[in-house]
C-alpha cells in the first residue's frame, strides 16, 4: 500500500466517522438531558480528543526512541496549536461559506470557561518543565485534578446559564425511527470513535514513513502534520454543526478538546517522558497560548466575529515562518 493511499485512507475514515460521531453525540446529549454546552465541551470534546491522546502514548510505548519521543511532544504541543489557530480559522471559513458574520456565544459560559482553563492549565504544564523531574508526577496529578474540577463545573451549569440540548435535526444514522434510545446512540458513538482512532492510526503510520524520507526535525514535522489527522475530528464536527446553526456545540467541541489537551494530555507526557522542553516546544506552546488569548479577547461580547476567527491563520503562519527559519530544518 502506497504512502499516499495510507494517508488518504486515514483522512477519509476520519471524515466519515466524524459525521456519525456528531450525529450520535447530539442524540446522546439530548436523551441524557445534558445541557448543550456540556454536550459539546465534554461529550464531544473528550471523545474526539482520543486520537491526539493516543498518538504520544503510542509513539513512546511502541519504541521509545528519541525520534518517537520527539513525535510524541510534537503531537502534545501541535494539537492545541492547530486548534487555537487553524481550527478557529476553519470555523471562520465555515461561517463565510454559510454567509454568516458571527457565532452566537452569549448563551453559555462553557466557551469562555474552556479558554480560561486552557490558559491556566497549559501555562502550568509548560512551567512544570522548568521544575525537577521528581516534581512531574505531582504536577501531572494536579493537572488531572484541575480537569476533573473543570468538567464538574461544566456539567453543573443549569438552565439560565446554558441551553438544554435541543432535539437533533436528523435521525440517528443507525436507527430509522425518531426515538433511538440511549443504548443504540451510545453504540453509534463508540463505532464512530473506533473509526476516528483507526483513521488516526493510518495517518500516523504514514507520518512515520514521511519522517524517514524528509530531512526535517521530527518534532517540527509532527507539529505540522500530526495535528492535521488528530484534529480533523474536532474541526469537521464543528463545521458540520455550524452548517446546522448549532453554534454552542460547534465551539464547545473545539474549546472542550483544548481544555482536555491543556491538562490530561500534558499530564500523560510528564509521566512517560522527561518533560524537558527545548526552544522548539516552548515556541510552539507560546504560539498556542497566544492564539487562545486572542480568541478569548475577541469573545468579550455576545458574538464571536468571523474576521477574529480567520485571524488565527496569521498566528499560525507567523509560527510556521519562525519554525522553518530557525528551528526545524537540519
Amino acid at each position: 500500500m502506497s504512502l499516499l493511499l495510507v494517508l488518504l485512507s486515514g483522512m477519509v475514515l476520519i471524515v466519515l466517522s466524524a459525521d456519525y460521531f456528531t450525529n450520535g453525540i447530539e442524540w446522546l446529549g439530548y436523551l441524557a438531558h445534558v445541557n448543550e454546552g456540556a454536550t459539546g465541551s465534554l461529550l464531544a470534546a473528550m471523545g474526539t480528543a482520543l486520537p491526539e491522546t493516543l498518538v504520544p502514548v503510542a509513539a513512546i510505548y511502541f519504541g521509545g526512541t528519541s525520534a518517537k519521543i520527539a513525535i510524541s511532544l510534537g503531537a502534545i504541543f501541535g494539537a492545541p496549536l492547530m486548534l487555537a489557530t487553524l481550527g478557529f480559522f476553519v470555523i471562520g471559513a465555515g461561517l463565510w461559506g454559510t454567509g454568516r458574520q458571527a457565532l452566537d456565544i452569549g448563551n453559555t459560559r462553557a466557551f469562555r470557561g474552556d479558554l480560561s482553563f486552557f490558559l491556566m492549565a497549559f501555562g502550568l504544564a509548560v512551567l512544570a518543565a522548568l521544575l525537577p523531574s521528581s516534581v512531574h508526577p505531582l504536577a501531572a496529578a494536579v493537572l488531572i485534578g484541575l480537569y476533573a474540577w473543570h468538567a464538574k463545573s461544566v456539567l453543573g451549569m443549569r438552565s439560565g446559564t446554558a441551553k438544554p440540548a435541543p432535539v437533533p435535526s436528523r435521525r440517528l444514522h443507525l436507527y430509522a425511527r425518531d426515538d433511538p434510545g440511549v443504548p443504540i446512540s451510545l453504540l453509534q458513538v463508540l463505532i464512530a470513535l473506533f473509526g476516528l482512532v483507526l483513521g488516526a492510526h493510518f495517518f500516523v503510520v504514514g507520518l512515520d514513513q514521511v519522517t524517514r524520507e524528509i530531512r526535517l526535525s521530527e518534532f517540527l514535522l509532527s507539529v505540522l502534520i500530526t495535528p492535521v489527522a488528530t484534529e480533523l475530528p474536532e474541526v469537521f464536527n464543528s463545521v458540520i454543526w455550524i452548517r446546522r446553526g448549532r453554534d454552542t456545540l460547534a465551539l464547545g467541541n473545539v474549546t472542550g478538546a483544548m481544555a482536555f489537551q491543556a491538562s490530561v494530555v500534558p499530564a500523560l507526557g510528564m509521566l512517560v517522558t522527561r518533560w524537558q522542553l527545548s526552544g522548539q516546544e516552548l515556541v510552539t506552546a507560546v504560539a498556542a497560548w497566544m492564539g487562545v488569548l486572542w480568541i478569548l479577547w475577541a469573545s468579550r461580547g455576545q458574538v464571536l466575529k468571523r474576521h477574529h476567527l480567520i485571524f488565527g491563520m496569521g498566528i499560525y503562519l507567523a509560527f510556521l515562518g519562525l519554525a522553518m527559519e530557525k528551528l526545524g530544518v537540519r
